[in-house]
């Protein structure tokens, strides 16, 4: 039987749950979604999709906010966590374990988000058609998809062969080969912690603003605008994200 791919191990996920997540990058939740919420023209209560929802960073948030969420991820460690932060914090929200290619709820939320560059993990272009036509179905008519990413064209600016990150004494190696005509990125993950050497391969597939766009137009979406980051600045070559927002 052949291994499971990197996004479907759990143990890569654990591994790399506190530099993914750390305080900080929970804190942050609430003014990102400040920016994400104005530029979607959403707010409370109205129904949000957050797919991959990971450790409930977005849907603990959002749920304090008196929004009705449903988080959805893979990896049931993740929800876990995710369930627990939301009884500390006293708010209901529902956490589904499902693959995204997968899950589908049609017209039943006004937004879905998909955040921290969580599209393109597959090797076959038809299985993120196949998430993106189900972020589509799952939207209401008139419902908005927030999408936030690192573009091929935000990574190009930026690149670097070899990267390293220190968090509390455990060290994240990088190492990125962009391939395939800049249509795809292998990268090789050290984890060093305490002595213990663990190493991962993570590998994606890297949209420009038009590509990205084109699919959700092919899969359904009438409008999808583009943005440089969370506050809505032009994408141009300033730009720190691709964020996009398609109506349905």
């Amino acid at each position: 039987m052949p291994d499971a791919p990197w996004h479907g191990d759990p143990s890569f996920w654990e591994t790399l749950e506190g530099l993914m997540f750390p305080p900080e990058k929970l804190e942050a939740a609430d003014e990102e979604l400040d920016a994400l919420c104005a530029l979607a023209g959403v707010e409370a209560p109205c129904r949000v999709l957050d797919v991959p929802c990971g450790v409930g960073r977005y849907a603990v948030e959002l749920a304090d906010r008196g929004f009705d969420v449903t988080g959805v991820d893979a990896t049931a460690a993740y929800l876990d966590t995710a369930r627990q932060r939301a009884d500390e914090a006293g708010v209901d929200a529902e956490f589904v374990e499902a693959d995204m290619r997968e899950f589908v709820r049609p017209d039943t939320f006004d937004l879905v988000v998909n955040a921290f560059t969580s599209f393109g993990y597959f090797e076959d272009r038809d299985d993120d058609r196949r998430t993106a036509r189900n972020f589509y179905e799952s939207l209401r008519p008139g419902g908005r998809l927030v999408m936030s990413l690192t573009s091929k064209e935000v990574l190009a600016g930026k690149f670097r062969e070899r990267t390293w990150s220190e968090r509390d004494g455990t060290y994240l190696l990088e190492e990125h080969e962009v391939r395939d005509d800049w249509s795809w990125i292998e990268n090789r993950w050290v984890v060093v912690d305490d002595g213990d050497v663990r190493e991962f391969e993570v590998s994606h597939r890297l949209y420009s603003a038009r590509e990205l766009s084109e699919l959700l137009r092919d899969v359904g979406f009438d409008e999808v605008e583009v943005y440089g980051d969370r506050e809505g600045a032009e994408y141009d070559q300033n730009a720190e994200h691709l964020v996009v927002v398609a109506r349905k």
